[in-house]
């Protein structure tokens, strides 16, 4: 089975986040409000762990600290974005983070300076609010530089007509990015239809037009009112001392003045919709989709807690209503739902999507999404229902709290919304919903006259729907308190060095086993189960069948339907998934230390107690189908399809390993798949052969100790192992420009590959090269391609490098509008062959070996990613001594080893290139 994975709607919102309205407080009399602050500064609150302070220029400030942690998240939320916007000015908001990142006229560019230093950042804009942040590790000066840096382009980012002219190029093809997707394009004319006067209606991408045309003073007018100290929110999240974090913040913010102009009011209200709407748009595409929107309430409003949960029960998979009435009965491929207009400030929508196949029966998907939407006899909602969304979400927070570099972020989606205790506030009153309410609210929202869909039909008595006025924020959190904080875990240094010094390798049931027992913020614990089976003969058998067999086997097991699984691992909170193909598998759980136990026994359950049911499959194979033919007339996909051929081992026929298909050959491969084949595949192949396993967290050694030999014990493959390699393939150098109609997006991919294995001499200077020349926002390709060309939104490229064979390759790719096509591939060209002829300053090569250095750190403070490091070095015979070489070998890597390495690897006259985009004639 070879297809992409479903795109969820969530995802493809647009730009995407929230804002935030000031609330006076009660003085505190907590033991934080009565610790010495710096002068000015007031303790405003305190929620579960985070305090409010609040400087004399009006600027809001939020601390979560956690030392367990090795990084910190700055978050600064503005609350401005497209709903600020006025005529003229569409996507300016947006435009204006992107300007941002132009730097001061002392700071220099922004993404460079980020990427110099390892960070993860980005920007985001939404309906209310746009914000700002960067995850990097707490060492050197990077708290004190990202806290200045965050001061200093509050107000003094440049803004200039010059920069300007390249980045509104860059925004242009991100625009253009989204008019190649068919979900945003039906979402921005739903958007545009349901909403008559609110600037809710329109994209936080903005016009083309306003983005190509609008005047620098416009945009720095738009900076100056917005982007302002009593007009944000600063949230500090992570690895930091507070009381030096709160100094510093008050001795850098705390110096800008408070702005003496009054913020242009918002006061446009929607009208009261009169009736049944609809929008359809027509474009080249290989997949049709419904989309019906309702207006909802502010999430201020006493309603919207019923909605939210009314939402899940709608959406969810599999027990979602949606979800039943229509993948389960094979009139559709996908649907579900997306909440994230219903979270607003203002009035927004509850949107509801169905993806279906090119052949699917439109008609009839529409009657049965609208019937179980709107028909009062499917309105009435059991203890179960709520009771499973109220338990999942509960379980949802309390993950979202052990992780405070997610926090800090998300809470930017409350400070939109009025304030950032709504977070919380949301979650106690989602609790107290009862079938009752969701009933209420679903027979008052879900109307035909407040729906957008279809045609206009007159009605003769409308059945209108009044959204009323929500309570004010202070008025709603008035003496709430919140719940106790999570304990904090314990801080191990993300080195090589430590990280091994704690680590215990073992063998238990025949497996590999490391441990890496330590106290976890909400004493969370990660565990990552690999296991290798099969061969060569058995991997052409399986080519095919084999990739269904790991999504069905959390689709039910012996006792225990799909649902009941999904139920169960929401009460012990925990995630657990399973991937995997023809020679291998992966586990991983997530869960605490409490639930460890009986998470263990439903990995055993699910591996090996599978029902594999018909409707199971017959809905795995659909979808697949349907992703498959998705992808026919989209650029990405042609060309990424188009690689892999040219990269084909040369000689090898349909149904060999070795072999790339055609779309419609892979098409025909996977209808023929039949249930037999793959119950068949799991019987005789797959098992523990090889297994390795990595605990990393809050857990007891004697857990695991005790539950590998009920997991593994018995559980052999019927085949002999043996690891499936395949010749390196190095074809001839090409040029392939593949014509997809009606694509406002191109695709540039190029791919060279050639003999090197990871431990070779050649391999750190490799990596440093490309940290120089592709992977970064402070590479070649991204500085010309991006910031001087201003060609495209996406650029960049990098080095995969096999442990075991000499396989090695290089690729790079770029997003572009198709009319600049040959001033792309010029440019890549050029790039290249320049660092190979010219090489590399000091300075660069200084800046990357920093750079990898601290996005490994980043990396090794992730719980999740050193068990799935740990269990990739039990399968390669390794320990973090080889990771400490390997380090020890980049800081020594010079500007003539990273030239030549480059040169000698990444040969521009070898590349293969594919393009795909509408080139016209």
């Amino acid at each position: 089975m070879r297809s992409p994975k479903l795109l969820l709607v969530s995802t493809l919102l647009l730009t995407g986040s929230l804002a935030c309205a000031q609330t006076t407080q009660p003085a505190p009399t907590t033991p934080a409000a009565q610790a010495k602050l710096p002068a000015g500064v007031t303790f405003v609150t305190e929620v579960e762990g985070i305090r409010e302070y609040r400087l004399p220029n009006g600027l809001q400030v939020l601390l979560f600290p956690d030392t367990s942690k090795q990084t910190f998240t700055l978050n600064v939320t503005y609350r401005v974005g497209s709903k600020h916007e006025n005529y003229g000015e569409t996507g300016m908001a947006h435009l204006l983070e992107h300007m941002v990142f132009k730097g001061t006229p002392t700071s220099g560019n922004l993404m460079e300076a980020l990427g110099k230093r390892g960070a993860q950042f980005n920007g985001t804009t939404f309906l209310d609010r746009t914000n700002y942040f960067e995850t990097m590790t707490n060492t050197g000066d990077n708290l004190e530089w990202a806290i200045r840096m965050e001061a200093d382009r509050m107000v003094n980012s440049k803004v200039s007509g010059d920069d300007l002219k390249s980045e509104m190029t860059v925004v242009r093809n991100e625009f253009e990015n989204g008019e190649n997707n068919p979900i945003q394009l039906l979402l921005k004319g739903v958007m545009n239809v349901a909403f008559d006067w609110h600037s809710y209606g329109k994209s936080t991408i903005g016009n083309r037009s306003d983005v190509e045309n609008v005047p620098i003073s416009r945009l720095q007018a738009f900076y100056k009112t917005y982007y302002q100290p009593d007009n944000a929110t600063v949230a500090l999240s992570g690895n930091f001392d507070s009381g030096k974090a709160l100094n510093l913040i008050s001795e850098t913010f705390g110096k800008i003045p408070k702005p003496a102009r009054t913020l242009p009011p918002q006061y446009t209200v929607e009208p009261i919709q009169d009736g049944e709407r609809s929008v359809t748009v027509r474009r080249v595409g290989d997949q049709q989709l419904l989309m019906a929107v309702y207006h909802m309430p502010s999430i201020r409003h006493p309603d919207t807690p019923a909605l939210l949960v009314l939402q899940d029960i709608l959406n969810d998979e599999p027990a979602g209503r949606l979800y039943k009435a229509l993948v389960q009965t094979k009139q559709a491929t996908a649907a579900g739902g997306a909440a994230d207009f219903m979270q607003q400030s203002d009035p927004g929508l509850g949107l509801y999507f169905v993806m279906l196949g090119k052949t699917d029966d439109l008609g009839k998907a529409q009657a049965t999404l609208l019937d179980t939407l709107e028909n009062p006899r499917n309105l009435t909602f059991t203890p179960e229902e709520v009771n499973r969304v109220k338990t999942q979400t509960v379980s949802g927070y309390e993950q979202l709290l052990a992780k405070p570099e997610q926090v800090g972020v998300l809470l930017s989606e409350s400070i939109g919304a009025g304030d950032w205790r709504l977070l919380f506030k949301l979650r106690d009153e989602i609790e107290k919903v009862t079938p009752a309410d969701v009933e209420r609210v679903a027979k008052k929202y879900l109307k035909p006259t407040n729906r957008t869909l279809g045609t206009f039909i007159p009605t003769p008595q409308p059945d209108r729907v009044e959204v009323t006025a929500a309570p004010s924020a202070a008025d709603l959190l008035k003496g709430y308190v919140g719940r106790a904080a999570q304990s904090a875990g314990e801080t191990i240094a993300p080195e090589p060095a430590a990280l091994e010094a704690r680590t215990q390798r073992l063998e238990i049931a025949g497996a590999k086993v490391a441990l890496l027992p330590k106290k976890t913020r909400g004493e969370r614990v990660e565990f990552v189960m690999n296991l290798d089976f099969g061969n060569k003969e058995t991997a052409k058998q399986g080519l095919d069948s084999a990739g269904f067999i790991a999504p069905l086997l959390t689709r039910g097991s012996a006792g225990l339907t799909r649902q009941q699984l999904a139920d169960k691992l929401a009460a012990i909170k925990t995630q657990l998934s399973v991937s995997g193909g023809a020679t291998g598998a992966t586990v991983r759980v997530s869960t605490d230390r409490t639930n460890l136990p009986e998470a263990l026994k439903l990995v055993r359950k699910v591996l090996r107690e599978p029902v594999f049911a018909q409707a199971e499959f017959d809905e795995i194979k659909k979808s697949s189908l349907d992703e498959l033919e998705a992808g026919r007339n989209e650029p990405q996909s042609v060309a990424g399809l188009a690689l892999s051929r040219a990269f084909s081992q040369p000689g090898a026929k349909r149904g060999e390993l070795g072999y790339v298909p055609t779309l419609d050959e892979n098409i025909a491969d996977t209808k023929a798949v039949t249930l037999e084949q793959v119950k068949d595949y799991y019987r005789k192949v797959w098992g523990a052969a090889q297994a390795q396993v990595a605990v990393v967290g809050d857990f007891d050694p004697a857990t695991i100790k005790a539950a590998l030999p009920d997991i593994l014990g018995g559980f052999s493959s019927g085949v002999k192992y043996a690891r499936v390699t395949l010749p390196l393939v190095t074809p001839r150098a090409q040029d392939i420009v593949l014509n997809v109609p009606d694509k406002a997006n191109a695709i540039y991919l190029a791919r060279v590959n050639f003999p090197l294995r990871d431990d070779a001499a050649d391999y750190p200077a490799l990596l440093v090269a490309m940290r120089v020349f592709a992977d970064g926002t402070d590479s070649r390709l991204f500085a010309r391609v991006r910031q001087k060309d201003g060609l495209s939104y996406g650029v960049g490229g990098g080095a995969s490098v096999s442990s075991l064979d000499q396989k090695g390759s290089f690729t790079s790719y770029a997003i572009f509008n198709p009319g600049v096509t040959d001033k792309v591939a010029a440019a890549m060209k050029e790039e290249l062959a320049r660092a190979a002829r010219e090489g590399f300053t000091a300075q660069e090569i200084e800046n990357a070996r920093s750079a990898i250095m601290q996005e490994a750190r980043v990396a090794r403070s992730s719980d999740s990613a050193v068990a799935g490091s740990l269990a990739n070095q039990l399968f390669l015979n390794r320990t973090y001594a080889f990771t400490a070489d390997l380090e020890t070998k980049i800081k020594a890597v010079t500007p003539e080893m990273a030239r030549a390495a480059l040169a000698k690897y990444v040969v521009g006259d070898n590349l293969v290139i594919v393009r795909a985009g509408t080139f016209g004639k």
